[in-house]
């Protein structure tokens, strides 16, 4: 990926200024994990790699979780702050001393994946699957995530290594609405005129299998 730190992204409701808060934010939000990054994603979750043949896609079609996220607006979340009127407009509306891909900048918080920890992604990855599964380095391997299944035993193992339980719509909720905000001091990109949020809008970026256990 390329490097751009110069110019330098899913329990019940958390209150939106946990988005900021790091004290306040959910236990898996505050992940003393490691980040591997995208690419350690796409060794084996790719469409040259992925065996999974029963993963839906937004067609309802078979697919990959690459070929799915690289289509979807979270892979391009770092771009999309620079070279249109959203992005400046939300520039103005921060008060950004800086940039909005500058390092330090509070859009980073949800255009780029582990900004505030202590090994991030490259941020021009924009919001990776980690952003959403949690910071992977203790459950990467296929040991440790790739035979969970429908055991409940395995999953709760994983979680311990780091992973997010997206299969609980309650966490998978209060993973997304610490960027999914209208608050426009912690989210100046927000429009009134946008979709309101819900984790059940979800067809769009769909990567998983038609029936998934609780």
């Amino acid at each position: 990926m390329k490097q751009k730190f110069g110019l330098l992204g899913a329990a019940s409701f958390i209150a939106i200024v946990t988005l900021f808060n790091p004290a306040a934010r959910p236990a898996y939000a505050q992940s003393s994990h490691a980040y591997v990054g995208e690419s350690q994603c796409e060794n084996c979750h790719d469409s040259t790699h992925e065996a999974l043949k029963n993963l839906i896609g937004p067609d309802g079609n078979p697919t990959d979780p690459v070929t799915v996220w690289k289509a979807d607006k979270h892979s391009q979340a770092f771009n999309r702050l620079v070279g249109n009127d959203a992005a400046t407009a939300a520039v103005a509306k921060a008060h950004l001393a800086g940039g909005a891909q500058d390092d330090g900048s509070m859009c980073l918080k949800c255009h780029a994946t582990g900004v505030g920890s202590a090994n991030p992604p490259d941020p021009s990855e924009g919001t990776t699957c980690e952003a959403c599964h949690g910071p992977a380095a203790d459950w990467v391997s296929a040991d440790a995530h790739g035979h969970i299944n429908d055991d409940p035993a395995k999953m709760q193992a994983a979680v311990a290594l780091g992973m997010i339980n997206v299969r609980d719509m309650s966490i998978r909720e209060a993973n997304c609405r610490t960027c999914h905000v209208k608050d426009t001091s912690l989210r100046p990109c927000y429009v009134s005129t946008e979709a309101p949020f819900s984790v059940h809008n979800d067809k769009k970026f769909r990567h998983w299998r038609q029936k998934i256990p609780d």
